[in-house]
């Protein structure tokens, strides 16, 4: 496929980011857009199947382990690793593996998050008293 070109106006911030992340990875300005570009548009919008099946199974749970779900929580490892990375970023950039272990990293965040609102949802469609899950949310 031939290659586009485009021109962008980027603000000083992003660009001094962009090219300290290039610098720091040993690539050209160029080869570092492209790569944050890449990853940002190929980053998944659309919820995987796997977790619309858990979705749909949780409606199948009794009350009590759909409070069990709701009072989940990512690991206290994946928390720290996650924090770590998007700091790592912020100030350094990260190398495509370390892109894809953040990717990683927020999805399954995300996933236990998602399944937690959704227990909670459900709990409240059947009546029970949730205000003490959606007080702390």
């Amino acid at each position: 496929m031939p290659r586009s070109t485009i021109t962008l106006d980027l603000s000083p911030e992003v660009y001094n980011q962009l090219r300290q992340r290039a610098q720091q990875h040993r690539r050209g300005l160029e080869e570092e857009a492209n790569l944050a570009l890449d990853a940002a548009i190929n980053t998944p919008t659309v919820p995987p199947s796997d977790l619309e099946t858990a979705l749909n199974a949780l409606t199948t749970l009794d009350d009590d382990t759909l409070q069990q779900v709701s009072h989940s929580q990512p690991t206290v490892e994946d928390g720290i690793l996650l924090h770590a990375l998007v700091d790592k970023r912020r100030r350094l950039g990260l190398t495509p593996a370390e892109e894809q272990w953040l990717t990683e990293l927020g999805e399954r965040h995300d996933r236990v998050m998602v399944l937690r609102a959704k227990a909670v949802a459900l709990l409240y469609h059947r009546g029970v008293d949730v205000s003490e899950r959606i007080a702390r949310a």
